[in-house]
Parts: C-alpha cells; structure tokens; sequence
C-alpha cells in the first residue's frame, strides 16, 4: 500500500510541483490550501506525513501543526519555509514537527526527510505495541499449588536480586517466558526493556549478529554499523530461550560475557560494557547435552547458579482450573462471549488430561473453544475430543479392545488419523518450531516435512 502524503500550502504552484514529483517516488499525494481544508483533508485522507508550509497567507503554520497532532498523534509533520532559523525550527520541533526543511524546496532532500518520518511512525507503532503488550501481561505466577512453592520462592528472591543469572528449566509450554517477565517486572529493572530471542528459530550463522552486533563492512552484506541485542538492552532484561540449541562457538563467546559483561561487536575492535540481566530457559538435557560435547560444561556452571524448575501442567494440582479459568476470562472478553465457567463434568475433564503441551496447549485449548461455542458455561461435549478420551495414558491394546471394527471401517484412514493428530500435537507442543516437533515423534525433519505435506 502507498504510504499518503499531505502538502499543504497556499502557493499553487508548489503544491502542483510537490505532487508530480512526490508522485514519481510513488506517493499517494493530496494538497490543501488552508488550515481548514487541511483538517479535512486529514478527516478523510488520513495521511502518515504532511508537509507543512510555515506561513500561509492568514494563519501560522505552527497552529495548523498543533491541530494535526491533536488530531492524529500518528502523523508526522515536516514543516517547509523560506524564512529558517534556528528558534523558528526549535518551536516546530516543539509543537511536534520531526524535520525542518528550507525553501526552495530539493525533491531529493524532500524524499529523504518523509523516509525519515515514516521510519519514526513505524518505531512509535511497535513501541506502542509493546508498551501495550507489556501492561496486559499477567505478571503474577497463577497458582499456588504446594509443588511451585519453591518456584514462587526463588522468583521472589531473585527479582530483588538483579544481577544474578538465572537459568528456567522445565517442559516446553511451561510458561518460562512469563517466569522471566514476572522476575523482571518484580525487579529494579522493571523501568527498562526486555528483549525475548528464541535461539533455536534464529540460524546460527545469524545468531551471533543478532547477540553481539556488528561493525560496517565487517563481512560480505554489512553496509551499515549493527548493535546487537545486548547493546539494545543496556539496563534492562535479555531473556534467552531454547539456550540448549546455540552453537557451541557462540556459547563462548556468551560464556565471556556473562563473566565480564564485556563484548565486541563482529568486526570491532572495541569492548563495550553493558549492565543487563539474562534468564536462560531450556527444556533441553543439559547435563545430558554436556556428555554429547554439544554443551559447554563453565557455561552451564556459569548459568546454574540458582536454576528455576517450573514443573509440568499435569502435576500442578488445582492450578490447572484456575488458569482455564483465567485463559477462559480473557478470550471470551477478547471475541465479545458471556462464559463464566465450566461445568463441574468439564472441570473433572480438564484435571483429568495429561497436558503434555502444558501451559501453551491450555491456552491454545481454551481460545479454541471460545470460539467456537457460545452460552455461559462450557460443558463435557464443548471440550476437543482428546480431553475427553486422553489416549495418551492408555494402552493402545486396550483402546482396540474396547471398539467395534464396523463395517466399511479403514485401518489406513483410522491410522491416518491418529498420526495426524500426533503431528498436530508436536507442532503445537514445539510452537511450530520443526526441528523440535521432528524430535519429539521421534522422526527425521524430512520424514516430518513430507508428512505435513501429506495432510496439511
């Protein structure tokens, strides 16, 4: 979609010269004369810059500005004169304007300056997500089921004590990343960022870039200076998950940090010192990993310091209810339902699966059903049929002994079927992640890829 572009300006002949050549570098343009055209132009163009003259005939550009922003806070303002000083674009910087340009008028420079806006407003956009985000985040653990007091109790202790490591272990789906969120938001650092970085779905050769950064002309393709994540999250929180799948060359280079809380950038010479905490997450054995040589043995020293274990959804008690219920609250305000609950049957269902998808498959469970039912209370029937046959505790002799081979039946349709819903079940347990979804059914990526192909 073309990005708008709005030139308001009482001279007729730039207004005709700025939308034939703002055209050329393929801009939707429209142009007002006055304030009041403008206004509604805004109204039904809805522009994402406008270009601004500082004095018009009867009004000043500065109170046209500060309309606009009034208006639409998103639109950036590029204020144009032929009388430039230094306390005039002061005052436009003031009332909101992002750029300053003198007349007469440079195309080049023009396209520049609305390059430059645009990339603002997209910075504003994704902040306003985040911060967005980050004030809708639960950060309080739900559940205080007996098996997470020593969870709870080593969270509490470790956001006031904001310069130690931590390393979360536990199942996938667990809901590690919200451990790390509520340490952080718990902490002193609750002002600054956190940054999340799945190391497992980034390529290796781009992972180390995206920690550390790097210099211009630093290798083939680096045309400009990149800071990398530590960089980024100076004073605030870097929260690395799936540690288990980084390259063992950048678990050094990760093992040096932690220890001096110094790095370069690829291709710099430099040390640059940063004050920033890192929660580890892993599913992965590492202890296991180590024997394998595919994990450092001083990282892992250097990580498990104080290590959280965040137990799995089916040994949690009672909590299981009470996030059902939390996640139940959530997506029936978010797609406009009256649920209050679950029958007593439902609950029973519910406490009665295994999860093996824990926290993540809950969550993916309840939107589902949201959705797809209405009334107040979800009862047994509105439950996915895995709850209410939970095969995964079941002897597969015993499924087959209780059921009738009807006629017209299809052992390869039934089969088909069943390694169906296991490969929707990995894919969800890994978070779409193939590689880890290959493993947990125990087949090559390939042989998972050629499967998906087959039903998806």
């Amino acid at each position: 979609m073309k990005k708008k572009v709005l030139i308001i300006d009482d001279e007729e002949l730039i207004r005709l010269s700025l939308t034939e050549g703002l055209k050329d570098f393929d801009y939707e343009v429209e142009t007002a004369k006055d304030g009041n055209e403008a206004i509604d132009k805004i109204n039904h163009f809805r522009p994402d810059v406008v270009l601004l003259d500082m004095k018009l005939k009867s009004e000043n550009g500065l109170d046209i500005a500060k309309n606009i922003k009034q208006l639409d806070d998103y639109i950036e303002i590029i204020i144009m004169t032929a009388y430039g000083d230094i306390k005039t674009a002061i005052k436009a910087i003031k009332v909101g304007a992002i750029d300053f340009l003198k007349k007469p008028l440079d195309l080049e420079e023009i396209n520049v300056s609305i390059s430059k806006a645009l990339k603002n407003q997209l910075i504003k956009r994704k902040l306003e997500i985040y911060q967005e985000r980050e004030s809708k985040m639960n950060h309080e653990f739900i559940g205080k089921d007996p098996i997470m007091n020593d969870t709870l109790k080593k969270m509490d202790i470790l956001s006031k004590n904001d310069s130690v490591t931590v390393l979360l272990r536990g199942e996938t789906g667990t809901g590690k990343e919200v451990v790390a969120s509520c340490i952080h938001q718990n902490s002193i650092r609750k002002d600054s960022v956190m940054l999340s970085i799945n190391c497992a779905a980034i390529p290796s050769q781009l992972l180390e870039s995206e920690l550390f950064g790097f210099e211009k002309n630093a290798f083939s393709g680096a045309t400009s200076r990149k800071r990398g994540l530590l960089e980024l999250v100076d004073g605030g929180t870097l929260f690395l998950d799936e540690l288990g799948e980084i390259p063992l060359d950048i678990q050094a280079k990760l093992l040096r940090f932690l220890e001096t809380r110094k790095f370069k950038r690829i291709g710099g010479l430099e040390s640059i010192e940063v004050d920033i905490r890192i929660i580890a997450a892993t599913n992965k054995n590492l202890e296991e990993a180590i024997v394998k040589k595919e994990f450092r043995q001083d990282l892992y020293y250097r990580l498990n310091v104080v290590p959280i274990f965040i137990p799995p959804l089916r040994d949690r008690g009672y909590d299981v209810l009470k996030i059902a219920k939390h996640f139940l609250a959530i997506y029936s305000n978010k797609f406009g339902k009256s649920f209050i609950g679950f029958s007593e049957k439902a609950e029973q269902e519910i406490m009665k699966y295994s999860w093996p998808g824990n926290v993540r498959e809950l969550k993916n469970v309840v939107e589902r059903i949201v959705i797809l039912n209405d009334g107040e209370i979800l009862d047994v029937q509105n439950l996915p049929i895995e709850l209410q046959n939970d095969i995964s505790k079941k002897d597969p002799l015993e499924i087959v002994a209780n059921f009738n081979i009807e006629e017209n039946f299809s052992l390869e349709d039934r089969l088909s079927e069943i390694e169906k819903k296991y490969i929707q079940k990995a894919l969800d347990q890994a978070n779409g992640n193939h590689t880890n979804a290959s493993k947990l059914l125990g087949i090559s990526r390939f042989a998972l890829k050629r499967r998906m192909e087959k039903y998806f």
